[in-house]
């Protein structure tokens, strides 16, 4: 390896560790402005073109739609749910996962209004599976039915969903159990949502706490 090439590898690997720098430093601060609820120096962050470059425009505005949610600025809020629902993000995974997360988010907090401009939004996709399980679980959570049982064992059954998906199919089905009062059932289907979510997911307070009340 001559000299010039080992210059290089430095000045690309110096670059680097500028770039991951910046990028980090850009990231604490934004964390720090959402734990201590100050949407302003988030908003400013947010929108500095350093942000939207090295984090992109996705990050930076779900950044943002956090920062008003915890700082309960309302009218903000809704302003950049609107935005992020309409805009077309250059991952369609973060678009959909964006959706979803939000969408069940609201569902447990019983917020109609929100959940139908997301499942609005979801419908526009043109994924019927993915629209198919949120308009049972929009049936389920906020419309309390309880006579989609089959359909969404069916559902299971059709192995075309996994991960998240799958179990919140498995919460609706335990809901509706719920909504029976067959604890056996219930509980069953808790278990088996248990084990198909991250510990993170919007879902597992709920599985746990009603995990915890049918196995006392």
């Amino acid at each position: 390896m001559n000299n010039i090439t080992l210059i290089i590898i430095l000045l690309v690997f110096a670059g680097y560790l500028v770039f991951q720098g910046i990028k980090n430093f850009q990231l604490r601060s934004m964390n720090t402005a959402l734990r201590k609820k100050d949407s302003d120096t988030l908003e400013k962050l947010a929108d500095m073109g350093i942000s939207r470059k090295l984090l992109g425009e996705y990050v930076c505005d779900l950044y943002k739609l956090r920062g008003y949610y915890v700082a309960k600025d309302t009218e903000k809020f809704e302003s950049t749910l609107r935005h992020m629902i309409e805009t077309q993000y250059k991952n369609p995974t973060d678009k959909k996962s964006f959706l979803e997360n939000y969408f069940h988010t609201f569902l447990l907090k019983g917020n109609r209004k929100y959940a139908d401009w997301l499942l609005e939004a979801i419908k526009k996709t043109g994924d019927e599976p993915f629209i198919h399980y949120n308009e049972c679980s929009y049936a389920v959570m906020l419309d309390e039915k309880s006579d989609l049982i089959d359909i969404m064992v069916e559902d299971i059954n059709s192995k075309k969903y996994y991960g998240f998906a799958l179990g919140a199919i498995l919460v609706m089905i335990a809901k509706q159990y719920m909504y029976l009062q067959d604890r056996e059932n219930a509980l069953a289907y808790y278990q088996s949502a248990k084990a198909c979510f991250d510990p993170r997911a919007v879902y597992m307070p709920l599985v746990e706490k009603n995990l915890k009340e049918l196995e006392a």
